[in-house]
């Protein structure tokens, strides 16, 4: 087996203290447009991209099927796209041939395998799980013995090579993201690889720094590489990820109902030394600032992926998201002014040996719809995936002093609860079910809604209980939980399933599913739901009885 595009990579970094073109802005500062990745601008240039990547992806590896099916399904996220499909079989043969033993591929193959290990349970955790869990293992049993990773064979498999370690971590990041766990124990050992690897300058080089090993010296490139799998461990062993949302949820960016709750069995074990991470973060950033971005066309579009990943785990140690960050339109420009004719990037003055239009086009569409701010911190994404019904716009379900934002007969919660607890208005009103409706921001009135929410549970009108068991879950109080498991066992076929996605959404376990997803829901399968769901219930509150 074969993989040139890993190849391809290592090649562009060892070329990558050559480049001479600048990421330059290509408007006046004073009339530039800001630009988000739902700009009609940006959407544009991505449909156009896909376009390409749908007529002309050739598919020849199964580095670059994989990253063209990771890039289509973070666009539209449709698993039956033949692009997706395509790289989910890519990703189920890697997974079965890493499992059997009886090969480790190629010896640049750890970005293809990290690939395979981020896309398989982004498109679906439940059916790919096994196969997840098998790149895991193996991803872990090649662990170097300083913490890193990097080649399996030749004459450099000694070492642990920056650039693999990035995509390794980011895959790592993925399954803990989507409940596979990955031990903080590892985690924690590549950041002493991280951190023992990086100049005093700040930079990162190609490979960890050992004695008598000549190195190349660091370049924008290898430190994002750096910058990015550091922040990424930081992240998964929880050092930053509670500041920032704690900062979002005060300014009402992210309602209360969001904030992930873990169980003391689910939190990271290994206490690492956040100002170690926080002091390399720094030197980082003032390398990149004494050391301006120069491109050299081979590299270039793994590098503009990097950037878009780095800074957007930099937007966690800072407690900020940025809509439109400068250099998110600084990129965007440069983007415009590249893509060719047919959708496609890497084909114009950029063009390169090393990463054919394909991978340059899914580096550049992965930018522009910011993958990685989505998938640390947009919950329309999570919701859209795994939660049908709730709204597409999270904003809709920030706290908005009890109003709701569709047009509904109702033109507040307090109004609606009336309706729906008045049996002569409320049955069979689809208005009194509005996908967009506000709880209030005053603590005092969001804490009496829910507890009318609470007993609409009982009331006789299935409308009113399918409501309430789907309001409850943009509550802020874990206290609703037994009522809402309690609604599991409930005889309308609608409210089970209202009830589950309210426990996920309080949970922050978006793709967990105790009910059938498809199929009629049977009394069994109500019972081990409400069963599974006590169990997470009482890891958390050991002392709460359940009274059946």
């Amino acid at each position: 087996m074969t993989f040139p595009f890993a190849r391809n990579l290592v090649t562009a970094f060892v070329l990558s203290a050559l480049g001479s073109v600048f990421w330059m802005n290509a408007e006046s500062p004073a009339f530039a447009q800001k630009y988000t990745p739902d700009h009609p601008a940006v959407q544009e240039m991505v449909n156009r991209g896909m376009n390409f990547l749908a007529k002309e992806s050739r598919g020849v590896d199964e580095g670059e099927t994989l990253l063209v099916g990771y890039c289509a399904y973070k666009v539209n996220g449709d698993p039956n796209d033949p692009l997706v499909k395509a790289g989910v079989a890519a990703a189920l043969r890697l997974a079965q041939l890493v499992s059997s033993g009886s090969s480790r591929g190629g010896e640049q193959s750890m970005y293809v395998i990290a690939l395979a290990g981020m896309l398989l349970p982004s498109v679906d955790v439940d059916a790919y799980g096994g196969p997840t869990k098998q790149i895991r293992d193996f991803m872990l049993s090649v662990q170097k013995q300083n913490g890193g990773f990097g080649y399996l064979t030749g004459t450099n498999a000694v070492f642990g090579d920056i650039s693999q370690t990035q995509y390794v971590m980011l895959s790592f990041w993925t399954m803990n993201q989507l409940g596979i766990e990955v031990p903080p124990d590892a985690i924690g050992a590549t950041i002493n690889f991280l951190l023992a690897s990086q100049e005093n300058t700040g930079g990162w080089p190609y490979q960890y720094k050992s004695p008598g090993v000549t190195q190349m010296p660091p370049s924008n490139s290898l430190t994002a590489a750096g910058l990015s799998a550091l922040l990424i461990g930081g992240d998964m062993l929880g050092l930053y990820r509670s500041r920032q949302q704690e900062n979002q949820e005060e300014e009402g960016i992210v309602p209360l109902a969001f904030k992930r709750v873990l169980s003391e069995a689910q939190r990271p074990k290994l206490n690492f030394d956040k100002s170690r991470v926080d002091a390399s973060s720094k030197r980082s950033e003032a390398w990149f600032a004494a050391n301006p971005y120069t491109r050299d066309a081979n590299f270039h579009y793994y590098y503009v992926y990097s950037r878009e990943r780095y800074e957007s785990f930099l937007e966690i140690t800072k407690g900020k998201q940025s809509k439109s960050p400068d250099w998110y339109n600084d990129g965007v420009r440069m983007l415009m002014d590249a893509q060719d004719e047919k959708g496609a990037w890497g084909t114009k003055a950029d063009v390169s040996t090393f990463l054919p239009p394909p991978i340059a086009t899914s580096f550049a569409i992965l930018f522009l719809i910011r993958s990685t701010q989505k998938a640390i911190g947009d919950l329309s994404e999570a919701l859209n995936k795994g939660i049908g019904e709730l709204p597409d716009d999270v904003s809709s379900i920030a706290t908005s002093g009890g109003k709701i934002v569709n047009k509904n007969s109702a033109t507040s919660i307090d109004e609606a609860l009336k309706m729906l607890e008045d049996d002569s208005k409320s049955q069979g009103e689809d208005a009194l079910a509005p996908e967009k409706m506000l709880l209030a921001a005053d603590p005092k009135q969001r804490q009496e809604q829910i507890n009318r929410f609470v007993r609409l549970l009982n009331a006789k009108d299935y409308k009113a209980r399918q409501v309430a068991a789907k309001m409850l879950g943009r509550g802020d109080s874990l206290d609703v939980v037994p009522s809402l498991i309690y609604a599991l066992t409930d005889p309308d076929p609608r409210v089970p399933f209202y009830a589950e996605q309210s426990l996920r959404l309080i949970s922050r376990q978006l793709d967990t599913y105790h009910l059938p997803k498809k199929e009629k829901i049977s009394e069994q399968d109500k019972n081990r739901a409400a069963t599974q769901w006590k169990k997470w219930f009482l890891g958390l509150r050991p002392d709460y009885v359940f009274v059946d």
